[in-house]
């Protein structure tokens, strides 16, 4: 979490208590509640502890410019990806829906579901991308992945927030929902309610509000075996190996 802006909110995390974070964490303003446990290391400008709070790689204090620097880059992502277009679709008509092999865009507007489940099915070699321009609203259910890398799956939340507000409704509101793959949205917030399954998740926001009980990000990532790949991906790539490497 590391936007600009004036609102209070802008570069904020929240985390509730008890959450368990298995990787690492940076915003410019971090609230640990009572109890969480980050499996790695938390980076951040300022931060807010509760009790009973254990980082195991430990604190690391950045500098605004960091994180301007990582925000350059996200917004440089989300840009590219937006620059795919995609098909126009709703994410329920793609249930059960099977990979080319390949790259797979898709243009959602905008997503309201509740304990509806989306199957994807694939192989490595598929890399799919969501390019989301307003609400994602998400209570129960969930995006199943089946033999799909979770690194390739990308969740583009490519709007941004007026006059630089930062509100609970900006961008994504996921309750009990099972969420996997990245969460890439980073002039907006994401707000994650109690009970949010992410296993296999990774999220790359502005600002964002954790209530959750367990994140488990995807494993490292392996390099896809050779396929055409269109030339506007070979773009993003370098980016997402530098994020990667830096999450980290």
């Amino acid at each position: 979490a590391g936007a600009n802006g004036a609102s209070s909110q802008s570069g904020y995390m929240g985390l509730g208590s008890e959450s368990d974070v298995h990787g690492n964490i940076a915003a410019k303003q971090l609230e640990f509640g009572a109890g969480t446990i980050v499996n790695g290391y938390a980076a951040g400008i300022n931060q807010q502890q509760g009790a009973g709070i254990h980082i195991t790689q430990g604190w690391q204090q950045w500098n605004n410019s960091q994180f301007i620097s990582l925000q350059d880059q996200l917004s440089a992502l989300s840009q590219q990806l937006q620059g795919l277009g995609g098909t126009q679709t709703n994410l329920q008509s793609l249930n059960n829906y099977t990979g080319n092999g390949g790259l797979n865009v898709f243009s959602l507007n905008p997503v309201i579901m509740a304990h509806q489940a989306i199957n994807l099915f694939g192989s490595a070699d598929d890399t799919f991308v969501f390019n989301i321009s307003q609400w994602f609203m998400m209570d129960g259910g969930g995006i199943f992945l089946h033999g799909i890398n979770p690194n390739q799956v990308f969740f583009n939340f490519h709007s941004q927030n007026q006059a630089e507000e930062y509100t609970t409704l900006s961008a994504g509101l996921f309750g009990t929902s099972n969420i996997q793959g990245n969460l890439l949205a980073p002039n907006m917030f994401l707000q994650v309610g109690d009970g949010a399954t992410l296993n296999n998740t990774r999220i790359l926001a502005g600002a964002l509000q954790l209530n959750i009980q367990t994140l488990i990000p995807p494993p490292s990532a392996q390099e896809p075996s050779q396929v055409p790949v269109p030339a506007s991906i070979l773009l993003l790539l370098p980016g997402l190996l530098l994020l990667t490497k830096r999450k980290r």
